[in-house]
């Protein structure tokens, strides 16, 4: 049974005022708390329920959450970051959904919370937000567009995720 809970990094945004962080640091606060949501619909599930595909496609709890290490390398890591791309499976270009046997729920998570600090020390010393970014394929993005779309798609898949567990258990909310 994975335990994600006893290790909480949400942020208290409910409590901010404008005033009391400036725009990258807000938005830099709300990606944590969807990134968190997220971890929070894997806790006290076991490896089969992380993994049992409730849908056609391959889309699982822990799929989604190995989905997000690759987006949080790609975006921050390569666009923002100008770090090498992670090169895709040329047989199966959605593989990063496909949980294996060498995919423990432990090291996803891990992984996962690894590629979000890294996230974070990157967005926190890119230009700034109206600077254009580096990374390739995107050269016409803004850091602001940047950390605005992992906004928007870490919180689409944190309701997915939230789905996907009301489904397997029955649990829903936060």
């Amino acid at each position: 049974m994975l335990l994600v809970t006893d290790r909480l990094i949400i942020p208290d945004t409910r409590g901010d005022t404008p005033a009391d962080r400036d725009e990258r640091e807000t938005l830099i606060a709300f990606l944590d708390l969807y990134r968190e949501t997220v971890l929070v619909k894997l806790d006290g599930l076991d490896g089969e329920q992380l993994s049992r595909r409730l849908l056609p496609s391959r889309t699982t709890l822990l799929g989604i959450v190995k989905h997000l290490v690759l987006v949080e390398r790609w975006w921050l890591g390569t666009v923002i970051g100008g770090e090498p791309e992670t090169p895709d499976d040329p047989d199966d270009p959605d593989a990063e959904w496909l949980i294996t046997a060498a995919d423990s729920p432990e090291q996803v998570v891990a992984d996962y919370r690894a590629a979000c600090a890294h996230s974070n020390e990157l967005a926190r010393a890119a230009g700034p937000l109206d600077a254009r970014v580096p990374g390739p394929h995107r050269p016409d993005r803004t850091v602001r567009w940047v950390l605005i779309h992992m906004l928007g798609e870490t919180a689409r898949h944190a309701g997915h995720a939230d789905i996907l567990r009301e489904l397997i258990d029955g649990r829903t909310g936060d």
